[in-house]
């Protein structure tokens, strides 16, 4: 959530930021309207009520004709309020529905664009390995070895979901535990958030109004399975004051994620890039405000260790601010080389949030000399299901098997998934 009064004080600035989210600049007039009206109403109301407080204080004293004209004085403030109390609940409605659906802007650095074809490169890592046979996709790579069986888990859940079977199943693992702690080791305290939370929690990170959401018993307690663990995460200190002494505060949490991939049908159907369960590890940092910027490339630089550590080729791209989302300020997306799709495709990416989300979650930080700021939050992925992807179609060999990273091979108890996979 945005602050108001920034807004007020300067809100052509705040068009021109917003704009570049594709906010149109009429938005904010009708804001800051709502915003007026709203004090208005309050002031009106609080009139009315200073002057039934007088007559009431006068009442018991008067008699006849003059008590008639009281009571029919009172009645017409009675009524001339409920009438203002009733105009203030939809202004309020607006004013709230308005605001709370503004984006954050994004950082000056971040590039313009309106979608991800406009998104920059900035750096790229590792070779990308010429085969001397024509490369297999992901999938069919899993299927010829029976790793992956998308047939039966469509009968057991639907689409976009899967089994991993035998040696890749032991793969994913070792992969999470691999990242969950080397993460860990870089200071992150390590956490295990519920899979469920309240709508409160995604409301506050800015994921609520997303169709991807599975709510599992609407119209109840809202329960939610978590689209990532940066929702539990980042809501963990919500109502809380911290201190300056212990900023900044780094987690790592592992957690298998729901989504519904909503908008996405068509796209992406065979395999595991786009599904609706997969794990992930996640990183979300708290911070000071001036902490902020060195934090996000500390996060990119976790990212790109671990990436390396696994020898995947990638790029790391500045997402443009028609890209960022409604939450983030300044993104960063790192792209795994894909040889049997023969193009660069997003593993993982690392956010600024700033203060939108600790915000709306009420999460602030007391500084040594007794000012209260909000906290700035961060996240990003330190590996997901994704990365198995990026690993079985790097590392095919030409007979069909499949080589296992280094870094992998002692957790795995493999070196390589051989065609002959039971």
């Amino acid at each position: 959530m945005l602050d108001i009064k920034e807004i007020i004080k300067n809100p052509d600035l705040a068009k021109k930021k917003l704009q570049r989210k594709g906010v149109a600049p009429k938005k904010i007039d009708e804001l800051l309207t709502y915003d007026q009206e709203k004090k208005e109403f309050l002031q009106k109301i609080e009139n009315f009520k200073n002057q039934q407080n007088k007559i009431s204080k006068i009442f018991a004293t008067l008699q006849g004709e003059e008590k008639e004209k009281i009571l029919l004085e009172m009645k017409n403030i009675s009524e001339q309020k409920k009438v203002l109390e009733k105009d203030l609940v939809v202004t309020e409605t607006n004013y709230k529905n308005l605001l709370e659906k503004l984006p954050n802007p994004p950082d000056e650095d971040a590039p313009d664009g309106e979608d991800d074809t406009q998104n920059i490169e900035i750096k790229t890592f590792g070779e990308i390995k010429k085969f001397d046979f024509e490369p297999k996709q992901h999938w069919e790579l899993a299927e010829n070895l029976n790793l992956l069986d998308t047939q039966r888990s469509a009968k057991v859940s639907g689409s976009r979901f899967y089994f991993l079977k035998n040696k890749l199943a032991i793969l994913q693992r070792a992969l999470i535990f691999w990242a969950f702690t080397e993460v860990a080791k870089s200071g992150f305290s390590p956490m295990i958030p519920p899979f469920l939370t309240k709508d409160k929690a995604l409301y506050g990170t800015g994921y609520l109004d997303k169709k991807e959401n599975y709510c599992i018993n609407p119209g109840e307690d809202n329960l939610y399975l978590i689209g990532t663990s940066e929702v539990p995460m980042v809501s963990y200190f919500q109502d809380e004051i911290l201190d300056e002494a212990d900023m900044p505060i780094k987690f790592v949490s592992y957690s298998p994620c729901f989504r519904k991939e909503a908008g996405t049908y068509g796209k992406d159907m065979k395999g595991i890039f786009r599904v609706h369960q997969f794990e992930k590890v996640e990183m979300v940092v708290f911070c000071l405000p001036e902490e902020t910027k060195s934090m996000h490339k500390k996060l990119l630089e976790i990212e790109e260790n671990l990436l390396q550590k696994l020898e995947i080729p990638y790029r790391v791209v500045d997402v443009c601010c028609g890209d960022l989302g409604i939450s983030a300020t300044r993104k960063y997306d790192i792209e795994a080389w894909l040889p049997g799709q023969n193009k660069f495709r997003e593993l993982t990416s690392t956010s600024i949030c700033t203060d939108f989300q600790s915000r709306r979650l009420k999460i602030r930080i007391k500084r040594k000399n007794g000012e209260i700021v909000h906290a700035h939050t961060l996240n990003g992925t330190a590996v997901s299901s994704r990365p198995l992807i990026a690993i079985l179609e790097n590392f095919q060999q030409k007979d069909g098997s499949i080589k296992i990273p280094k870094v992998l091979q002692k957790l795995c108890g493999f070196e390589k998934i051989n065609y002959t996979t039971e």
